[in-house]
């Protein structure tokens, strides 16, 4: 009821502008006619088109009037602009929480479409006609510390931001969930067939963290093999995510570290340890507040310890301590992740905000994403 009364009051207002536009233009084409016989001047017609032109617009824009015109359920489009490969364009939404958006990749629609996506690694110099109302979203799953400032023609575009930060609108990352059946595993017998100590794979040698002389170091006081392309030994299966698998069942441990510290940026890396048959204890080394992010007691953070050569004595003393170790394995197994399914949800996600936002509060007004993104928020 109270949305109907809202409603009516809206187009209360909306009848007592128009009658007001009307007069106004009668009063215009009064004042016209006096002018054109005295003067023979037309200024006020040419101020009176503009006007009204003006008045069209903001009758037409549904966001003038109400706080979001999708609340009935309508169909929302959301257009994929500018998009990286890896990102699907052709997702079905109806098993949403809100069904009522679609996802299309035909720029024919732009002017059409509630939201627009662009990805942060796929945008150019030339900048799409906004329409007013319309939301655009920023997307980006990449470290900040390899991409470079937007450029500044798209300063205060967009309105929402897609992206690992738990700080933006729509979280694009893996989540931990607890899992409701416990996995059923022989843990001393995992620990039992466990004969070497650390493996990494590895295909980037040279990162902005650089990790490699962090391993470097480490290596000198506890036994590490490195695989894939940074190492002398192949991954098992030719694959660094299939090294996972294998290596987690004879190593008792894994690194898993980042190319870059960055607030937030944590990758498949470290997730792998809520995997099913992963049965080693992770190491991590990345983003300088993944204690807010990750599941406690279920991996070690390289953070805690003064150098790699204490982080190397602990490590030790807990591979020698079967109880202890299994502490590890038998938290880490009690999370789950929704694996592939993280760029769905964040559109179902999208969906949702889109179905039920009430003002749309420019995020970036006044700020640059690049500030955002950015500034501040990368260890070197």
């Amino acid at each position: 009821m109270d949305h109907l009364k809202t409603g009516m009051t809206k187009i209360g207002i909306f009848m007592e502008k128009k009658k007001f536009f009307v007069l106004f233009f009668f009063v215009c084409v009064v004042t016209l006619d006096i002018g054109s016989i005295i003067s023979g001047h037309r200024t006020t017609f040419y101020y009176l088109r503009s006007y009204l032109q003006d008045f069209k617009s903001f009758s037409n824009d549904s966001s003038t009037f109400s706080s979001n015109s999708r609340k009935n359920n309508s169909t929302i489009t959301i257009l994929w602009y500018a998009k990286q490969g890896y990102f699907s364009g052709n997702v079905n939404l109806t098993g949403c929480k809100f069904s009522n958006c679609i996802l299309t990749e035909n720029k024919t629609v732009l002017e059409k479409s509630a939201a627009v996506l662009f990805a942060y690694r796929d945008m150019w110099n030339k900048v799409p006609f906004k329409k007013r109302g319309q939301i655009w979203v920023i997307v980006n799953i990449e470290s900040p510390a390899y991409d470079v400032d937007l450029n500044r023609v798209w300063d205060n575009k967009f309105d929402w931001s897609m992206t690992y930060r738990q700080d933006g609108e729509i979280f694009l990352n893996y989540k931990t969930f607890r899992r409701t059946i416990p996995l059923k595993k022989n843990y001393s017998e995992i620990f039992k067939n466990k004969t070497k100590y650390i493996a990494w794979a590895v295909g980037s040698c040279q990162t902005r963290s650089r990790r490699e002389l962090y391993v470097r170091e480490l290596r000198k006081y506890i036994n590490i093999d490195i695989y894939g392309d940074c190492g002398k030994v192949p991954c098992p299966n030719r694959t660094l995510p299939g090294c996972h698998e294998v290596l987690s069942q004879k190593y008792k441990f894994y690194l898993g570290f980042e190319n870059s510290l960055c607030k937030d940026y944590v990758t498949e890396k470290i997730f792998h340890t809520f995997l099913d048959n992963s049965n080693a204890v992770y190491v991590y080394r990345g983003a300088p507040n993944v204690k807010s992010i990750l599941p406690p007691k279920t991996y070690i953070d390289v953070n805690d310890y003064e150098n790699p050569k204490r982080l190397a004595e602990y490590l030790l003393r807990l591979g020698s301590n079967e109880s202890e170790y299994i502490s590890y394995l038998k938290e880490s197994d009690k999370y789950h992740i929704d694996n592939e399914q993280n760029y769905y949800r964040s559109l179902c996600d999208l969906c949702e905000l889109l179905n039920t936002y009430k003002t749309k509060n420019l995020k970036w007004t006044g700020k640059t994403f690049n500030s955002w993104y950015r500034q501040n928020v990368c260890v070197s």
